[in-house]
């Protein structure tokens, strides 16, 4: 059987594909690229927003009408398609499944049948290396927790060993990723926080990112580990090829000259940036607690990134409140912002709330801090320049032009006819 995938939509899912790819090739699977005359297709769907899901089904639909099964697993809304064989919980469902189809064969595909895959979720740089899934909050938008469950942590000891196979596999960065990462808690006694010392101590990965955090759950202790990361060049010595780099100028703080394993960049989720809407979205904090992290990351080193969320036409939000938001992207200075018209989920509180906004306003707001967002960024980005920072190269875009990330998650590209792909190269913005 030649087996593909397809994944839809969050950093975890992409680490649970990368994950289940890596186990059926084990077993002896054959993997292939997706819509090429597979025989099973294993979809992994995405329903955080109408759209997302409504990609699921068009992508499920289009595999069947090509001949193929279709395993659903991840958050599919529409389980009950007509079109999926099988909705399967998680991995080890669909590991089983396909085993107990593999007897069924009279032929079994070779062990030494070589991986094949062009999905985008595969990545040669960065590894994502899934800590944790569901949530036990209950924003009034959200679908995730219905689908996902109760926050559920993986063993320290079982990540880091997929971290040190990533490091034996080449990676020089790994994200850390789940539903709310920030919810990690294994035994009740190891939290995030633990969990970064531990592998800081145990592993040599070069650089380590942070998947999406949730304002409710920074703590000081996590905010100081990475301020002591910031401003301690003795903590972690840097790696061989990154040894003449020179220090950076011209930054507030004192920066451990590029050799930082905890990148200064998170993905903080933010909504809304009124304090009014923030209420009805059961989110549970308030736009001064947001900038307060903001504040106190950036008096250490002033370039730190934030990159984040917003929700804009949520149920009753009033012009005043829209208005607070797009001043609170301005005072936040973010690297990013990914902007998202409300979208109604059946099943979700904010799917009755009354008030609901209208669509051409959602899209004339969407529209309007787009642009305040994307003025921030250049504004952000601009602090750059005259500076030298380490890029992890990830891919060739053009002839001889190559493309990465900064630490802050900063894009870079950079001219050379060498092969650059997986290498840390300083350049000079």
């Amino acid at each position: 059987m030649k087996i593909s995938f397809f994944t839809l939509g969050c950093k975890l899912n992409q680490a649970e594909t990368a994950e289940l790819k890596k186990d059926l090739i084990k077993l002896g699977h054959f993997v292939v690229p997706y819509d090429s005359e597979e025989d099973i297709c294993i979809v992994r769907g995405c329903g955080v927003t109408c759209s997302a899901s409504q990609k699921t089904r068009n992508i499920i639909r289009h595999i069947k009408r090509q001949g193929a099964q279709v395993i659903a697993v991840g958050c599919v809304e529409n389980a009950d398609l007509k079109e999926i064989d099988l909705v399967a919980k998680d991995n080890n469902e669909v590991i089983n499944h396909l085993s107990f189809l593999r007897k069924q064969e009279s032929k079994v595909e070779s062990k030494d049948s070589r991986f094949r895959s062009n999905d985008e979720s595969e990545e040669r740089t960065r590894k994502f290396i899934k800590i944790q899934t569901g949530c036990n909050f209950n924003c009034a938008y959200c679908l995730i927790p219905s689908f996902r469950g109760r926050a559920q942590s993986i063993a320290p000891q079982f990540i880091i060993k997929k971290i040190k196979e990533a490091v034996d596999e080449g990676y020089k960065e790994v994200v850390l990723t789940g539903v709310n990462i920030c919810q990690y808690r294994f035994n009740n006694n190891t939290d995030l926080n633990d969990l970064l010392e531990i592998i800081l101590k145990k592993t040599k990965i070069q650089r380590i990112r942070l998947g999406s955090l949730d304002p409710r759950l920074i703590s000081d202790k996590l905010i100081k580990l990475y301020t002591n990361e910031l401003t301690n060049p003795l903590l972690n010595p840097p790696p061989r090829e990154e040894n003449n780099t020179p220090p950076l100028r011209g930054v507030r703080g004192v920066l451990a000259k590029n050799q930082i394993r905890l990148l200064p960049h998170w993905h903080l989720s933010l909504q809304s940036g009124s304090n009014t809407v923030l209420k009805r979205m059961n989110r549970n904090y308030t736009a001064k607690k947001y900038l307060d992290i903001i504040k106190k990351l950036r008096s250490v080193y002033s370039l730190f990134s934030f990159t984040t969320d917003i929700i804009v036409g949520f149920p009753g939000e009033t012009e005043t409140e829209f208005k607070e938001t797009c001043e609170f992207v301005k005072q936040a200075e973010f690297a990013k912002v990914h902007i998202f018209p409300f979208s109604a989920r059946p099943g979700t509180l904010a799917a009755t709330m009354k008030e609901q906004v209208q669509d051409k306003i959602k899209t004339a707001r969407a529209k309007k801090l787009t642009k305040i967002a994307d003025d921030v960024a250049k504004k952000y980005a601009d602090q750059f320049k005259g500076l030298t920072r380490p890029v992890l190269i990830e891919q060739k875009t053009t002839k001889d032009w190559w493309e990465g990330y900064t630490p802050e998650y900063l894009r870079a590209r950079i001219k050379s006819d060498e092969n650059l792909e997986n290498r840390i190269v300083n350049f000079k913005f």
